[in-house]
């Protein structure tokens, strides 16, 4: 047992967890420590337990693994924005490819498959295209930042380094401004401002910021957004959303616009000035995208990602493709390049809307949107007889519903390609797969978040002839 009078000991790390923390051992008991490297040897303070685990911070790294590195960021240690700094890059990609196997095997039973080495990127920071920072006030001044992992201590002047020097430019523009307009910051109890939300469109440089509030925090949006505007050309939109509830999604609920623009009653988002969506591309297709709609964060590595997905889906022509999880219809559309018709299925009304416009902008004909809960709507399409040669999925962390994957097994579907963000609820997914008569062909980690614990893996299935 760890005693509470004596909370430091030296541990040997002997592996990764799912999050990239080094995993070592005190006393037999399994011990995760952030920031620690694999083969190295550290002196760990246990802060808390967690679900039968204990998790502890280095103090003082006694035997240092030649793959360490000095983080170029000054709050890297406090910031929950990123996770591997501290090791080269190389060894980054390393450790997501073991993240993988190792979890596919714990957690799946899946051994003896080929992981292909992680896909990485030539230059590694500046890649995100999206940011959510929480809003704070300290001594009067407004910052932007993200929580220290665990807590609710805001970390101000949060890693710049994984966006761009506009978007970096921009953050730091924001602070002096709502600073200026003495806007009211949400604290417990007190409604005002929360979060504030960017996004930035790689392709076109366009901006669009939302602020997220829980009640009254200016009398003066008007005038903050042309202030942006002036110093920022490339803003397009400046939004808001109120959230009042303390979980769930940063966009708020329902709600009609109050601020002289017809707003549609399925958005969450109203209008200050400007509007409410951004253009972008991926490989040959634009995208129209909306705050609420879900586009993956690093414009680059997407492009690699669903050229993999189109290699996996072996398209001549033929097939019917159905794509759940669809969001704006990202992956539909580079499926229609080969398919014969793919069928996207969607819950969030704005994504669903952003994706048939994709269709119309980028003139695809063999392409149809379904909004609803792809667990609910797959079956309602297997009970109507259809029959899709192919299915790909992409769901959130969460991974499929169960009654989705039940529903991929009785289709039979001669491929399935499943492209996750979480190797755990993967691995939970492909073991039922399995079960159900498919067989885990390959995998192709690509790493869509460097400087992070998170990999993305595009995985192919094929169907088992019994």
């Amino acid at each position: 047992m760890i005693s509470e009078q004596k909370n430091l000991h030296a541990v040997k790390i002997s592996g990764y967890a799912h999050d990239g923390a080094g995993v070592g051992r005190i006393d037999g008991q399994v011990v995760f420590v952030p920031g620690a490297l694999q083969g190295e040897e550290v002196l760990v303070e246990i802060n808390r337990k967690q679900k039968g685990v204990f998790r502890g911070r280095v103090k003082e790294v006694l035997c240092a693994s030649k793959e360490r590195l000095s983080p170029p960021c000054s709050v890297y240690a406090q910031c929950g924005g990123c996770q591997l700094q501290h090791v080269t890059y190389a060894t980054q990609l390393k450790i997501k490819e073991e993240i993988v196997r190792e979890t596919l095997q714990r957690l799946g039973g899946i051994k003896d498959v080929l992981v292909r080495p992680v896909l990485g990127m030539s230059s590694p920071w500046g890649y995100r295209n999206k940011g959510h920072f929480q809003v704070g006030r300290r001594k009067g001044k407004v910052f932007l930042g993200f929580f220290e992992e665990g807590t609710h201590y805001l970390v101000t002047q949060p890693c710049r380094h994984l966006f761009s020097p506009k978007v970096t430019s921009l953050l730091d523009f924001l602070e002096e401004i709502l600073t200026a307009f003495q806007i009211k910051v949400a604290e417990t109890g007190v409604p005002g401002l929360r979060h504030l939300l960017i996004r930035e469109s790689r392709a076109s440089g366009e901006i669009l910021v939302v602020f997220i509030y829980s009640g009254k925090y200016c009398d003066k949006k008007e005038a903050i957004a042309r202030e942006i505007y002036r110093k920022y050309p490339e803003v397009v939109g400046v939004c808001q959303s109120k959230n009042t509830s303390a979980a769930g999604p940063v966009l708020g609920n329902k709600q009609k616009g109050n601020m002289g623009n017809k707003a549609n009653e399925a958005n969450t988002v109203e209008i200050i000035w400007g509007r409410d969506w951004l253009k972008d591309k991926i490989g040959p297709f634009l995208f129209r995208i909306s705050p609420a709609s879900f586009f993956q964060v690093n414009s680059i590595q997407t492009a690699v990602l669903y050229e993999k997905v189109l290699e996996y889906a072996a398209l001549s022509g033929k097939e019917e493709v159905v794509d759940a999880y669809c969001g704006i219809g990202t992956i539909s559309l580079f499926l229609a390049q080969r398919a014969q018709k793919v069928t996207g299925i969607e819950i969030v009304p704005e994504a669903v809307a952003d994706a048939r416009k994709n269709v119309e902008r980028n003139g695809i004909n063999n392409v149809e949107f379904v909004q609803g809960k792809a667990e609910k709507i797959m079956p309602q399409m297997v009970a109507r007889g259809a029959r899709p040669q192919v299915v790909v999925v992409d769901p959130p962390r969460k991974g499929c519903e169960r009654e989705l994957l039940d529903s991929i097994i009785a289709v039979k579907p001669q491929r399935v390609v499943y492209v996750s963000c979480n190797p755990a609820t993967l691995a939970r997914d492909l073991r039922h797969l399995t079960d159900g008569g498919y067989t885990v062909a390959e995998l192709q980690p690509v790493d869509m978040f460097p400087q992070t614990g998170h990999v993305e893996t595009v995985v192919l299935m094929s169907r088992v002839d019994k």
